[in-house]
């Protein structure tokens, strides 16, 4: 994998993350983890917020990205157990 900062990769999911739910305003939202997949440019992102009009409740994501595209190209609902998991 080539160099990358890890404030690149920082931004790049902020920005893919916004660009899938629009502006951060979202109640204790949080990455948890960032960690390189075995793919080249691939991250592998667990992150965590309690969505607007939704009764209080927060939601756990896991997603891959790929900071070259900056895209997502798969995310899943995950629970609060998982986070741990590797």
């Amino acid at each position: 994998m080539g160099k990358i900062s890890p404030r690149e990769v920082i931004e790049t999911v902020i920005d893919v993350i916004i660009g899938s739910y629009g502006n951060l305003g979202y109640l204790d939202f949080k990455i948890h983890t960032i960690k390189p997949n075995c793919k080249e440019n691939v991250y592998i992102v667990k992150y965590s917020f309690i969505p607007r009009n939704k009764d209080g409740k927060k939601i756990y994501y896991e997603a891959r990205v790929n900071i070259k595209d900056k895209n997502v190209f798969e995310s899943k609902e995950i629970t609060e157990d998982d986070l741990s998991k590797d």
